[in-house]
């Protein structure tokens, strides 16, 4: 393994730790079910959440939007990264977005209040992200927060404590239990919800031949509620179904790069001393980029799984700080067009006619000078989760009573159905009991062929061009 390489991929982990790419720089992965603040019975009839919502005037909401900002630090490591504009291109893009929004009838016959703050990637901590929530739910008294990269385990706990509902595109994986836990104030406008991802990826992976000559199957996951309960009904009962004899968990503790170093190089030394040859990577929080740059990977021959909850760009952008061979046989599901495909390693066109949205997002962006430096819906990806969220916080609101109310809001997100399309999924709707918008997936693949133009390596993921229909059951 070499030595400079090693030293590379810890500094650009946690560069893209900060990024909220994967996950946060020294956060504890997902919060266990039942802990998130008033939780449990905020729902019921006559309880918090049937009272009139913070943050709300006849005439305005507030509505705060945290964008992570890593400032001078992705320059400084020096390593490739795609350019969305930084924060001050995003927070003029999140403006415009408001200021088309308000309008065009404003959102349920009230105007946006916008609330930008910078969320400072080398400062992330608990502590941080509590102060932010503070200065949104206290000072700034908000009814709805757009948000990224909020992967502390006691940012949601805190939003929830003040009632505020959240729109959040942090790619972290949540499960129905997560989301009834936090019920009705946590949403997912672009992700799916991850126990029925874990059920889709299964059968696909068996479709691909994935599984076919394996001597045995490692699952890698973070040390959470959510990923046991994901390996303990789903993955471990589907590995017996297929008549996989030989298997093994791994938990990853990613409290902070050290111990998810350690950890991650562990999993993969196991893996090689049981015979394992597949390697199921579940739930992002940056485990697989982690694990690939270590001499443990160089010393096993496996094939791989890929998600968007992996960031397949960086595996595209920075080959030199992993071991490039384990790309091979890559296969997985992704749910985020932007986060999944370069703009010449995929035919899906952008902005794309399927997803309306993701065209007004753009037109409006760009007709206020704050588009980014390149126009590939990579680059696009940030400020098109904002406008996303923004979209339908005005779709639901448009159905909402006028008396708000944080149960009357989730009343209006299922009243949607069909109706809203996402910027930036496959697919999505908004029925009972859904809190995740994602409903389509596509498979990537590893590709060692090809050639971006704008790389100097060869190598991309591919994106099939139809979709995998979520499965819910």
């Amino acid at each position: 393994m070499n030595s400079s390489r090693f030293t590379i991929a810890r500094l650009v982990i946690a560069l893209f730790a900060c990024a909220a790419l994967v996950a946060g720089c020294s956060g504890t992965g997902t919060s266990n079910s039942g802990a998130a603040g008033s939780g449990g019975d905020a729902s019921a009839a006559g309880g918090p959440a049937d009272q009139p919502s913070p943050g709300v005037s006849a005439d305005t909401v507030n509505v705060g939007y945290l964008v992570v900002d890593i400032g001078e630090l992705s320059k400084s490591l020096g390593f490739k990264n795609i350019d969305d504009g930084g924060y001050d291109v995003t927070s003029k893009g999140i403006q415009a977005v408001v200021n088309y929004v308000n309008t065009n009838g404003g959102a349920g016959g009230r105007k946006i209040n916008p609330i930008i703050k910078p969320y400072t990637g080398q400062s992330d901590s608990p502590e941080y992200a509590e102060a932010q929530c503070r200065s949104f739910t206290q000072d700034a008294e908000i009814f709805a927060i757009a948000m990224d990269g909020q992967f502390q385990n006691n940012a949601r706990p805190c939003y929830q404590s003040a009632r505020a509902i959240m729109l959040d595109q942090t790619y972290l994986p949540l499960d129905q239990q997560e989301y009834q836990a936090y019920s009705p104030y946590l949403w997912s406008t672009s992700l799916p919800r991850f126990d029925s991802y874990v059920k889709t990826l299964l059968p696909n992976l068996k479709a691909a031949g994935w599984f076919d000559g394996a001597q045995g199957v490692a699952v890698i996951a973070p040390d959470a509620a959510v990923s046991r309960r994901a390996i303990d009904t789903i993955v471990t009962p589907y590995l017996q179904s297929i008549g996989v004899t030989k298997s093994a968990n791994f938990f990853i503790d990613v409290s902070n790069i050290g111990t998810l170093g350690a950890t991650s190089s562990a999993a993969l030394s196991g893996a090689k001393n049981q015979g394992l040859d597949r390697v199921i990577t579940l739930g992002g929080e940056r485990i697989e980029a982690v694990a690939l740059s270590s001499t443990e990977a160089e010393e096993l021959t496996a094939k791989y799984t890929i998600s968007s909850y992996d960031n397949p760009a960086f595996f595209v952008d920075n080959p030199e700080t992993i071991v490039e061979r384990s790309r091979i046989g890559m296969v997985g599901l992704g749910f985020s067009p932007s986060s999944d495909n370069r703009s010449d390693s995929s035919t899906l066109p952008f902005p794309d006619p399927a997803r309306p949205n993701e065209g007004l997002c753009k037109q409006i962006v760009d007709a206020a000078g704050a588009n980014p430096p390149e126009a590939n819906r990579e680059n696009y990806r940030i400020i098109l989760q904002f406008c996303d969220a923004t979209l339908l916080l005005k779709a639901a609101l448009d159905k909402a009573p006028k008396s708000l109310t944080p149960n009357a809001f989730k009343d209006a997100m299922w009243s949607l159905g069909t109706t809203y399309s996402s910027a930036v999924a496959y697919g999505s709707s908004w029925t009972q009991g859904q809190y995740a918008g994602a409903t389509a997936l596509r498979q990537i693949t590893w590709d060692d062929t090809c050639t971006l133009k704008d790389r100097t390596t060869k190598g991309c993921y591919r994106v099939a061009p139809v979709d995998t229909p979520l499965l819910t059951n």
